[in-house]
């Protein structure tokens, strides 16, 4: 088999974690870490390195498709909201016709979860819990019709990673969201300028926040394989910092629900929070692989592997997606050596493009 693994970042351990399931399958193949740049910490853990033009270039597409023709992979996932934008629609079906598994949404759905104010109205037409939702231009609206000392939250629309949080109360809660509008960024994860239609005014959820993690099948008819489930402790930089395992029972219909509105395949990560009657609400959805499933991996789940299985025709094994509960984990940096000089090898895997 051969997976790819595109924009890992410094989530290296999910390169590691299909070589482990590859292994543990008895499976043989590859785990390639796709990036833009050669410098990237997934380069020093793959199976090999293939550098792309940036998701934003104009050689971006085609070169994705002139790589997938000659290397006919047989699964692909992104870890970049961006990048998955730009996938979602024609760009992944051309991949898919090499016989890959492209695990994105259709453009539609992929458009709506970036965008966390369309997200919250599609979501509440479904029935599905979210907090109540308004952009930063109607800031006059929601102050209005709030009492004073009431607090708020304040993000980014088409953020990601927490960007542009803040928490102000009534009292300045236009200077939060000007704050916020100077650094946002448009649907094509470029700047926009100053607009405070780019961000977004949420009422504040006073209870517990969850992280989730939706397991759906890869052969197009989205079964829910798994649900997982963590109690944030701390964040850090956007990114579930502390975090326990917790049973994931009560989320299962809530994660179905999701399911059926967006069809999706492989690991989406959503994120919840307890409101003053402990209702669980969406306040934001990746649809791929998150910073918050390793807390769930470290309890003994095997997402990797299930997906492999999914990719491979096999039927569903429910073991791999059990966890123990009540497992405490805390995030750590790790150092990875990505060349040496005068090491040929390496220096030739690292040299790698998609434009041979």
């Amino acid at each position: 088999m051969k997976i790819v693994i595109a924009s890992a970042g410094r989530r290296a351990h999910y390169l590691e974690w299909f070589q482990d399931a590859l292994r543990a399958l008895g499976i043989r193949g590859e785990v390639i870490a796709m990036e833009y740049r050669s410098t990237a910490p997934g380069f020093g853990v793959a199976d090999r390195a293939v550098t792309m033009p940036a998701y934003n270039s104009p050689e971006y597409g085609d070169a994705m498709r002139q790589w997938f023709a000659d290397e006919r992979p047989d699964a692909f996932f992104c870890m970049n909201d961006y990048e998955s934008q730009v996938l979602s629609g024609e760009l992944a079906d051309d991949l898919r016709r090499s016989g890959a598994v492209v695990a994105v949404l259709a453009p539609d759905e992929q458009a709506m979860v970036l965008d966390k104010y369309a997200m919250a109205e599609s979501f509440a037409a479904h029935g599905i819990p979210t907090p109540a939702t308004s952009l930063g231009t109607e800031v006059d609206d929601v102050l209005a019709s709030a009492s004073a000392g009431t607090r708020f939250v304040v993000k980014h629309r088409f953020g990601s990673g927490s960007s542009g949080l803040e928490l102000p109360t009534t009292e300045d809660l236009r200077a939060a969201v000007a704050r916020s509008a100077g650094s946002a960024l448009g649907p094509d994860g470029r700047p926009v300028d100053a607009d405070p239609a780019a961000v977004v005014v949420q009422e504040f959820l006073p209870g517990d926040e969850y992280g989730l993690d939706g397991v759906f099948s890869l052969d197009g008819r989205s079964e829910l394989l798994g649900v997982m489930a963590r109690r944030v402790g701390q964040k850090r930089a956007g990114d579930t910092d502390v975090a326990t395992t917790a049973d994931p029972g009560r989320f299962r219909e809530l994660v179905a629900q999701v399911g059926r509105l967006l069809l999706p395949s492989g690991s989406i990560d959503m994120d919840v929070r307890e409101d003053g009657e402990g209702v669980a609400r969406v306040i934001d959805i990746n649809p791929r692989f998150g910073g918050g499933y390793p807390y769930c991996h470290q309890a003994g789940a095997q997402v990797p592997a299930a997906l492999i299985r999914s990719v491979r025709g096999l039927e569903p094994d429910p073991a791999l997606l059990d966890y123990e509960i009540g497992v405490t984990s805390t995030r750590r940096e790790a150092f990875t050596v990505i060349g040496r000089e005068g090491a040929t090898s390496r220096d030739a895997a690292l040299a790698e493009t998609s434009l041979r």
